[in-house]
């Protein structure tokens, strides 16, 4: 039977996964700290009505997927951007959507059924990153101007604004803190949430 609420995780690569943590943690270990943050969304929203999918044309994502009964879509389009293009055309299909980050470490549960009960109550709801990515975004409505990394926030809000679409900008800091640069790994370190401590042996925080 059909979920009525679609989300969509992107993952770049298992390759050479945050990048801009490579001062501070080895490849082994931002690979293992990728599929940690992995794990834990797919853990805080597998008990909604949702058919949840990692959007990813890495070889080594889908080995992974597929290990832990994760569904995974192949879109076959070049990029994070396309892929995610692809993807949301078939949010008709829902009465709602999302698009997450991999690497926002502190949604919870709550956060997540949180985010639902937003998605599905308003045409769209989004929240900026502090570079004015987009970490989190979904909604009732079909939107498929979807853009990744920095400044993405505000070129979708201007996109929604030149469509009249109506949108709710969410500030809580569970949807708009994306681990991604040495600063955000150290604010990480002091306040650890509870998923991280199964992979704390092997993403040791003794490198900094």
């Amino acid at each position: 039977m059909k979920k009525s609420f679609l989300i969509g995780i992107p993952v770049r690569d298992f390759v050479n996964p945050m990048s801009r943590l490579s001062e501070v943690l080895s490849k082994d270990q931002r690979i293992e700290l990728s599929k940690g943050l992995l794990l834990n969304l797919i853990d805080v929203f597998q008990d909604s009505d949702s058919d949840i999918y990692v959007v990813s044309n890495d070889i080594k994502v889908k080995e992974f997927c597929h290990k832990k009964n994760i569904n995974v879509i192949e879109t076959g389009e070049k990029g994070l951007n396309n892929e995610i293009k692809s993807f949301i055309n078939q949010i008709n299909k829902y009465k709602g959507w999302t698009i997450v980050h991999s690497d926002l470490p502190y949604l919870t549960k709550h956060f997540a059924r949180t985010w639902i009960s937003l998605c599905t109550s308003k045409d769209i709801v989004i929240a900026a990153s502090k570079d004015n990515g987009t970490p989190i975004i979904g909604g009732t409505k079909f939107f498929n101007n979807f853009l990744y990394g920095e400044n993405s926030f505000n070129e979708h809000i201007n996109s929604l604004q030149e469509q009249n679409t109506p949108y709710e900008r969410i500030f809580h800091k569970e949807f708009c803190f994306e681990l991604d640069d040495e600063e955000d790994y150290l604010e990480f370190l002091r306040h650890k949430p509870r998923w991280y401590t199964k992979i704390e042996d092997i993403s040791s925080p003794d490198r900094i």
